[in-house]
């Protein structure tokens, strides 16, 4: 058994000894192309390949030939008619006279490059793409199938010539791998498809593919092991290499299309159209113009050394998949080849009828104005490509300035984009117009909503503003940004739209009373969308500018949000500062001063004392930056969850409250985000703070539950309490509005019930976000059944569940 990684290369370096036997027969066996058909008893030259040795050497159709390699041609037992392909001697009758062609000098026959060059090149680049697919994927199988395929193509189209001179081993190359590659290729697509979770085809399929090819081509090989000596052999039998290379090959197409729209709004859509496109481009030339013609006509519509140089888009398409993890924009090619396929019919049919015109009355065959349609159609094709790449390359250089408006739009969005004012975006826009429009005034106009009042904010020139009055009073309603507006005098734009107002520009007619051009309406067009993008951003940011001047109690949720966000990045910034600067200071010196207090070395007595002093003073410093670095950064806090993180805040608490905390949670299992439990623990800070400070309490309970997909948090103490007027006027020396504020960040409700002497009351709802509700009600109620197994449970769902 080979090893997997040696594969490859083994199977290459058979390839090449076969080639070498293919290429040597090049050189030994001439080949004649002399097709004679029986008359009276008598064979006739009926036709000739015109590049091929026996019309070089001179042989005319009406020739009889009387001896082939200087035997009797009666000798041959033949039929209807016989091909010469082959022959070192042939002896022909003309006009009476014997002429006797020698083809044994191998040094004069003529160079085929259908049948020799081509062949030779395009196996050398087939070869050389393998070698990179072996070297680059050598474990690969569907790399090893692309090169088993593509090896196959090449030494097929290679063992041409010799099937074709008659060399047994040839024949059975020629044979295989005709039959062969379109198997191949079907394994291949499914193989590599089938890697990344798409089935494009039932593996039994292939198998049964392979054992048909399998056993046609044992019947095949005893056929013609059988039938050696004999030259004529059935037309299905000539042909069944072609018949089923065809067929195979049409049947993988049909494989390829029905993946492609099965799979087409897959993320492999693209790299299923770029394959399809590129085998269809290699294939479809050689079938449609050399091949169905061979087999319907008896003769190809386009040589086949000129049409199996679409084979070249083999290697190039996956070569480039290779190489390269990206694909070209095939959606764009497309619809370029198809723009092009449609604007090319009419030159051609133009090109056609002058011809038909100008060959009136001469017998034209219909292969030869298929050819020539064909040509002439390629080539207006391949024309619009040209002037299309030759328009962009040249224009700029042969009319001047024909890309200023590329460049205007390039360098105003680089000024743009420093732009923080409207005041500033109006500026920008107003010398970009007078600078590449032959215009001489412009004018930016503010229409409000709510009185339908016109107003003209800038002007630049002479703006007739009295003039356009009714005219915008009239269209400026129902015109969205971006839309033009069409006036008696210039054109009007609307650019962008804030709260209660909308904005638009006016720009005058051209100075010399002339159309906007193509190439001016599209720029306009581009620049105002950009404008009106970026005018909607700034009025976005004004008004949040607008909303953050707000009281805050007055903010919306977003806003508060924000601000808390902001807030908790500066809180994490300080605390790293601290730990990473002051802290560390700190225990370096005291670590310095230990060191001199506990030296051997006597010190005076008050000494010492002073330096034991300053060293618990540093001890107490470092424990109060500690507690602050925690407090501004609760560690672990994510980790913890939200029950342990109010736990260990509670036990922390005790230690320095006169009052007793509890703290019950009801077996809260709900997993809230970061932010939940970020803004529950500060809660939970400010309301423990607030009870040392104010509340005079003895007892402070705390209550953490799940209702109605709300998280619930109460607060209660047996403090002294407060008028409810007071608490409002003193709410925010209190500490508790950026509790309120937190809340209603998140959209949640917060309720104070106090009175004097009757202690403090704080409800808290917090809604949880849509997209965890029902999860976390499901995973409350399968942990609460898993509790209670030893006992039958009745499980209701919320009313908002059912």
């Amino acid at each position: 058994m080979i090893n997997t990684k040696y594969r490859n290369w083994v199977f290459l370096l058979i390839t090449l000894i076969i080639t070498g036997w293919l290429t040597m027969l090049y050189f030994s066996i001439p080949y004649i192309a002399v097709q004679l058909d029986e008359s009276n008893g008598k064979w006739v030259v009926s036709a000739l390949d015109s590049k091929a040795w026996a019309a070089q050497q001179g042989i005319q159709l009406g020739d009889i030939v009387t001896n082939v390699d200087h035997q009797p041609i009666e000798e041959k037992n033949l039929k209807d008619h016989y091909e010469i392909n082959t022959a070192t001697n042939i002896t022909v009758m003309r006009s009476g006279s014997l002429l006797e062609f020698d083809f044994s000098d191998m040094s004069k026959s003529p160079i085929l490059w259908n049948q020799s060059i081509i062949p030779m090149a395009l196996f050398v680049l087939m070869l050389s793409f393998s070698s990179f697919i072996a070297y680059k994927k050598p474990y690969d199988d569907s790399a090893s199938l692309l090169i088993f395929f593509l090896m196959s193509i090449s030494l097929g189209y290679l063992a041409a010539y010799g099937n074709t001179v008659g060399d047994l081993f040839s024949a059975i190359v020629f044979e295989l791998t005709l039959t062969l590659s379109p198997i191949l290729f079907i394994h291949f697509v499914s193989s590599y498809f089938s890697n990344m979770g798409i089935v494009i085809i039932n593996k039994r399929i292939v198998t049964i593919g392979y054992g048909t090819i399998g056993m046609w081509n044992i019947f095949y090989l005893f056929y013609i092991l059988v039938h050696t000596g004999n030259r004529i052999a059935p037309l299905f039998i000539k042909y069944q290499g072609l018949i089923i290379f065809i067929t195979g090959t049409l049947l993988a197409m049909l494989i390829q299309f029905r993946m492609y729209v099965r799979y087409r709004k897959s993320s492999q859509q693209a790299l299923m159209k770029y394959m399809m496109i590129g085998n269809i481009a290699s294939f479809f030339p050689f079938i449609a113009l050399t091949l169905l013609p061979i087999l319907l006509m008896g003769t190809p519509f386009v040589n086949g050394g000129i049409a199996v140089l679409s084979f070249l888009f083999l290697p190039l398409t996956y070569l480039y998949l290779v190489v390269s993890n990206q694909l070209f924009d095939i959606e764009f090619i497309i619809s370029r080849l198809r723009y092009y396929l449609i604007l090319a019919i009419l030159p051609t049919l133009l090109f056609m009828g002058g011809v038909s015109l100008a060959f009136i009355g001469t017998s034209i065959s219909p292969v030869a104005w298929g050819r020539m349609f064909l040509v002439i159609y390629v080539s207006s094709i391949l024309f619009l490509y040209a002037i299309e790449a030759l328009d962009r390359k040249f224009r700029n250089i042969v009319i001047k300035g024909a890309h200023r408006f590329e460049q205007s739009l390039e360098s105003f969005s680089d000024r743009i984009s420093e732009v923080k004012k409207v005041s500033e975006l109006e500026e920008c826009v107003l010398k970009e117009l007078l600078e590449l429009l032959p215009i001489d005034s412009v004018g930016f106009i503010e229409c409000r909503n709510e009185d339908q009042e016109i107003t003209l904010k800038r002007a630049y020139g002479n703006v007739p503003f009295k003039e356009l009055y009714l005219q915008l009073h009239r269209n400026w309603s129902s015109a969205r940004v971006g839309q033009e507006l069409k006036l008696t005098k210039g054109i009007c734009y609307k650019i962008g739209q804030g709260s209660g107002t909308q904005h638009l520009i006016w720009i005058s007619d051209k100075v010399n009373h002339t159309e906007f051009n193509h190439d001016e309406k599209m720029w306009l067009r581009t620049l105002i969308t950009h404008v009106g993008f970026v005018y909607q951003n700034l009025q976005l940011i004004e008004g949040l500018v607008q909303d953050l001047d707000l009281k805050r109690e007055e903010a919306p949720p977003w806003v508060l949000r924000l601000l808390f966000r902001l807030s908790e990045q500066e809180r994490r910034k300080l605390a790293s500062d601290l730990h990473d600067s002051a802290l560390q200071d700190q225990l370096v010196w005291y670590r310095k001063l230990e060191m001199i207090v506990s030296d051997e070395a006597e010190l005076p007595e008050n000494i010492r004392s002073q330096l034991n002093e300053i060293s618990e003073g540093l001890l107490d410093v470092i424990h109060q930056i500690r507690e602050t670095c925690n407090e501004l950064r609760p560690p672990f806090l994510k980790e913890m969850g939200v029950i342990q993180a109010i736990e260990n805040l509670c036990t922390y608490a005790q230690l320095n409250a006169n009052f007793t905390i509890t703290f019950d949670h009801q077996d809260l299992r709900v997993e809230l985000g970061d932010e939940y439990v970020l803004a529950i623990y500060r809660i939970t800070q400010e309301l423990l703070r607030n009870g040392m400070k104010h509340s005079k309490a003895t007892h402070v309970h705390l209550q953490l539950y799940y209702e109605g997909q709300n998280i619930r948090y109460c607060y209660k103490d047996n403090g002294i309490g407060i008028e409810m007027d007071r608490l409002q006027l003193s709410f925010d020396h209190m500490g508790l509005a950026g509790i309120r504020e937190r809340v209603s960040g998140l959209e949640g409700e917060t309720v104070l019930r106090t009175a004097p002497g009757k202690g403090l009351e704080i409800d808290i709802q917090l809604p949880l976000p849509l997209e965890d509700k029902d999860q976390d009600i499901e995973k409350d109620n399968v942990r609460r059944m898993n509790d209670n197994r030893t006992q039958p449970v009745m499980i209701f769902p919320h009313s908002a569940d059912l």
